[in-house]
């Protein structure tokens, strides 16, 4: 049995029998895996906190061919900051989701794996996230999926925000002008909520596209609580 440590981001973790946990897993040297902590749920040494999704962590595993068990486990970083905000956790738990569904098991991307970090890190940084700019946060990182997946396709996704309204393809340039000639978060935020409806409307634009071409069924309004509201 092999024993291989790597940097990971947690990206879900499922109670098994009385004790173990199943983690999924994106690592920067061996893409995403499913790994089995046995006996960490009663255990006193080891930490069950250290497996929670978003945390980053460095983790020493036992691999036979695919499967992967839980040596040790610790904690590099975990984006406390997002876990204080509504707002921020609803968007970074969907690109967790995002990246599970479009990302096979062993499929290595470390050039991804540090844009996710920095996705993360800006999240959480933020002092607050405004509704318009909660989804220009969201289109960005599906745009940077489209990028990754060689499907990013400006002529195709044109003609597809022209399909909806006209005026569809003016108001992305706006938006893009916007944060392109402002280095101030906050002032691109306050000016991005008066595009929140069409930006909501872009990222499901966007993200019917990556379902489509991937094959795949990612559904930000699972993770968006307004949706709950109507709003």
């Amino acid at each position: 049995m092999k024993i291989i440590k790597t940097n990971c981001i947690v990206l879900k973790k499922k109670e098994m029998k009385e004790a173990d946990l199943l983690v999924t897993l994106f690592s920067k040297e061996y893409g995403k895996i499913m790994a089995t902590a046995y006996g960490i749920r009663k255990s006193k040494k080891r930490n069950i906190v250290s497996l929670n999704p978003l945390n980053e962590v460095e983790i020493t595993l036992l691999q036979k061919n695919n499967f992967y068990v839980v040596k040790d486990v610790e904690i590099i970083k975990n984006f406390k900051n997002i876990l204080k905000s509504i707002e921020k956790l609803e968007i970074s738990l969907y690109v967790l989701d995002s990246i599970d569904k479009i990302y096979y098991i062993t499929d290595e991307n470390g050039d991804f794996f540090d844009k996710l970090l920095k996705i993360l890190s800006f999240i959480d940084i933020l002092p607050y996230m405004k509704r318009g700019y909660k989804y220009y946060v969201v289109l960005s990182f599906l745009r940077r999926i489209m990028i990754e997946q060689g499907i990013y396709d400006i002529e195709e996704i044109s003609l597809m925000m022209k399909k909806e309204k006209k005026e569809n393809l003016q108001k992305y340039k706006e938006i893009l002008k916007i944060v392109k000639n402002s280095s101030d978060i906050l002032e691109i935020q306050q000016k991005l909520e008066n595009y929140t409806g069409f930006l909501k409307g872009m990222a499901i634009i966007f993200e019917n596209f990556i379902n489509r071409n991937l094959q795949v069924e990612i559904k930000i309004k699972k993770f968006i609580m307004e949706e709950f509201y109507g709003s």
